[in-house]
């Protein structure tokens, strides 16, 4: 500590006094200003806050309930609610019947805020009044006359603080009568509202402790209200009374109510058809409380502040010293009594800095033993396009510092691309295509450096590899076709794979190297399809020309899309095989090939979508047609096909015929429950639901269980019993009801039950089982 102060540590007494004032003044001055100067503003401030808060919440809350009332409106406009309601007799349409159940369950799901949804379909001269809720019913006579008085209301979307048949406390309901914007309206779509859930979107209006809220109609009928306890009945009526005298105007009042002073915001709802009002109603005590808080921490803060700023100061000075006391007591050998004769800290430590440059420099001779690997970087760089922000003579000049000669040279970029991967099913898994990548980078380093003088590998680690070559003027050409001829049969001999060459023309400027190699890349597309080793030489264009109209075969492709919508998975396979085996055949380029797979995806993806199946769901979110562009050979682009297209479409199909039967058998059950006292048959109940007998009695024993006249009996047995056990029609007639004969019936039930209809109807009336 003594050290510290002793004379050859000016610099830290100076820097400890600064450190000081800089730490202490400006939080002196800031807290000073805040506790004095700011406070009223921010009082102000809170209260403003405080009301464009309840406004913006109640904008919200106006802007949620008018979506409602635009929502419903627009499904009275749907054609399931137009003026054929009134006529249709929905026990005979059920098909109309479930159309109407689905859209109500459709609008119930549309909003978090319906609680339940229903329709209201008045009577006619031959028919009762019905309701869906959602599923179809025949009201009673009170409750029609309930849904009646509800459609004689002037307006065509009205709220209510009722709901037919339902008792609550309190409860809203919107209802709009179908067809919309009709003057003889057949029935009411109604919305019971979920007060849970408006009570917490109401409740927004409310964010402090002890805080009110009330909305409230025109004549003063209170909606809902949050907040609002049985105590602070008088303390509402009051609010709403100074409104409606016209005491109070929209916007933001106080209010003193037995010693509390409350801040209160009152506004209408603008958006609704209907008129609303709001009323939020805060104690001010806990809108200002943050501030009464703030203002006894600032002082404490501050004094406290300043403690520990002193405090910090003291310490941060002496850290921000001590590393340059360290730094001199290692440079001068930790010969401690330099501190004491006046020397210069700074003059030393640069004394020594030179001497510390000069070392260096010899260690920077060492650098260049990683010369080879930066060049490598540096060369890829190049190669990939990443260095176009530089100029030719700055990238001569790195490619210079790297070791490389430059001087009057030429540059060739050679793309090789792997091909076959696919077939190397056994030696090779899915994710070793970098482990093949950097064996054949091994034999390409191992056959450019017997060749050439400069040559450069790039590993992508993707089944492609890129060869710099960098050679004089006067370099033939012919020693980059040989290397070319040699790494591709090494390739073919030692990882039995195929190799495509793509040599760009050569270039004395450094800053083409990118822009070559990317028109080498796309020039492998021009290769034969054929899975065979391929040199292709930019310089002579008659290898790049098109070789003619595709012969594309279109009959295979219609085969194929048959065999996939009929299900027949092997022969869609062996389809498949022969369109590959057809589209490459005579030599036919990459990029015809791939566009004729590309072709061939489309009307796939085509004819599966008029059928039904949607592509979206077959390509799980991925882009098809880019994936399949990445693949090169034909056992790649077969495996591809049958694991993602085929494979998918006849899941796709499977799943779509078990949902039509199981519908299909929904159907026949319903048909059987609405008729099962006719004379119903296997064929009748086929033709109904739109099916061959044979089909329909297997599907329905699969599905049920059962066989169909088995479950038939059954259910008119069901039905008897019932009869039997709750009313006094003679068996007879009951007999006749569930669609046989007396005495048919009679032995039928015996057999079944093992007693006779009148034995089974005294049992159950003495209480036995």
């Amino acid at each position: 500590m003594g050290k510290l102060f002793s004379k050859g540590t000016k610099y830290y007494r100076q820097s400890l006094l600064l450190i000081l004032a800089i730490a202490t003044l400006p939080g002196l001055l800031l807290s000073g200003f805040m506790y004095w100067g700011a406070g009223g503003e921010i009082e102000q401030e809170l209260h403003q806050l405080h009301r464009q808060n309840i406004h913006e919440r109640a904008q919200t809350i106006d802007e949620t309930l008018a979506h409602l009332e635009m929502s419903l409106g627009h499904w009275a406009f749907e054609p399931q609610f137009d003026y054929t309601l009134g006529n249709i007799d929905f026990g005979d349409d059920y098909e109309r019947a479930w159309d109407i159940s689905k859209t109500l369950l459709v609008i119930l799901s549309s909003s978090e805020l319906i609680e339940h949804a229903e329709l209201y379909v008045k009577g006619s001269a031959n028919r009762e009044g019905v309701r869906f809720n959602p599923e179809y019913s025949m009201l009673s006579a009170d409750m029609n006359e309930q849904y009646a008085s509800l459609l004689q209301q002037p307006r065509p979307i009205f709220w209510s603080n009722t709901f037919p048949g339902v008792q609550r406390q309190e409860q809203l309901t919107l209802i709009q009568k179908v067809p919309g914007n009709s003057k003889e309206p057949v029935g009411l779509l109604l919305v019971r509202i979920n007060m849970d859930k408006l009570a917490r979107l109401v409740g927004t209006l409310t964010p402090y402790n002890g805080a009110k809220t009330v909305i409230f109609q025109n004549d003063g009928a209170t909606i809902m209200s949050t907040g609002v306890g049985g105590e602070d009945g008088p303390f509402v009526q009051q609010l709403i009374n100074d409104i409606h005298s016209g005491k109070q105007e929209n916007g933001l009042y106080y209010f003193d109510w037995k010693g509390s002073k409350y801040s209160v915001t009152y506004d209408h709802f603008t958006q609704l058809s209907t008129h609303w009002s709001y009323i939020s109603a805060a104690p001010i005590r806990e809108i200002t409380a943050p501030l009464l808080s703030i203002s006894k921490l600032i002082i404490a803060l501050s004094c406290a502040a300043l403690v520990i700023a002193v405090s910090m100061a003291w310490m941060a000075s002496r850290r921000i010293y001590s590393p340059i006391g360290k730094l001199v007591h290692m440079l001068s050998g930790y010969r401690t009594e330099l501190l004491g004769k006046g020397v210069d800290e700074f003059s030393f430590i640069n004394q020594k800095w030179q001497e510390l440059t000069r070392e260096s420099t010899t260690l920077q001779t060492k650098l260049k033993q990683e010369l080879p690997h930066l060049k490598e970087g540096f060369v890829q760089q190049l190669i990939q396009g990443y260095l176009y922000r530089y100029s030719s003579h700055e990238l001569i000049e790195r490619f210079r510092q790297y070791g490389g000669s430059v001087d009057r040279s030429a540059f060739t970029v050679v793309h090789i691309q792997l091909i076959g991967f696919g077939s190397l099913a056994g030696r090779f898994n899915k994710g070793d295509e970098g482990l093949v990548t950097f064996a054949a980078c091994n034999i390409i380093e191992e056959l450019a450096r017997s060749r050439l003088e400069q040559a450069y590998v790039i590993n992508f680690h993707d089944l492609s590899i890129a060869l710099l070559v960098v050679e004089s003027f006067k370099s033939d050409r012919d020693s980059i076709m040989s290397l070319c001829r040699e790494l591709t049969h090494g390739i073919s001999q030692l990882l039995r794979m195929q190799a495509t060459a793509v040599i760009a023309p050569p270039t004395d400027d450094i800053k083409q190297i990118a822009s070559l190699f990317e028109s080498a890349k796309s020039a492998t597309r021009y290769r034969s399809f054929d899975n065979e080793s391929q040199i292709i030489d930019m310089e002579q264009p008659s290898l790049l020309a098109e070789t003619g109209s595709l012969s594309y075969p279109i009959a295979i492709e219609r085969e194929l899309i048959q065999a996939l919508r009929a299900g027949e998975r092997e022969e869609a396979a062996r389809q498949l095989s022969l369109f590959v085996e057809a589209l490459s055949a005579e030599r036919v380029k990459e990029i015809d090939a791939q566009q004729g797979m590309m072709r061939l995806l489309a009307g796939i993806l085509n004819a599966v979508s008029q059928v039904g199946v949607n592509p979206a769901v077959l390509s799980k979110g991925t882009n098809m047609f880019e994936a399949l562009s990445q693949i090169r050979d034909t056992q790649s682009i077969l495996k591809w096909f049958n694991e993602h297209i085929i494979e998918s479409i006849m899941q796709e199909l499977e799943k779509r015929s078990n949902d039509q039967l199981k519908r299909m058998i929904e159907q026949a059950k319903n048909y059987l429950q609405d008729y099962y006292a006719k004379d119903i048959s296997l064929e009748s109940c086929a033709e109904q639901v739109g099916a061959a007998p044979y089909f329909l009695s297997k599907a329905f024993k699969a599905e049920t269980g059962v066989t169909f006249t088995e479950y038939l009996t059954n259910l008119r047995m069901d039905k008897a019993k019932a009869m039997l056990r709750d009313s006094n029609t003679m068996i007879n007639e009951i007999a006749m009801q569930v669609g046989y004969q007396p005495s048919y019936f009679i032995r039928l039930f015996k057999k079944l039950e093992g007693i006779t209809p009148g034995r089974f109807r005294e049992l159950v009336r003495d209480g036995g089982d």
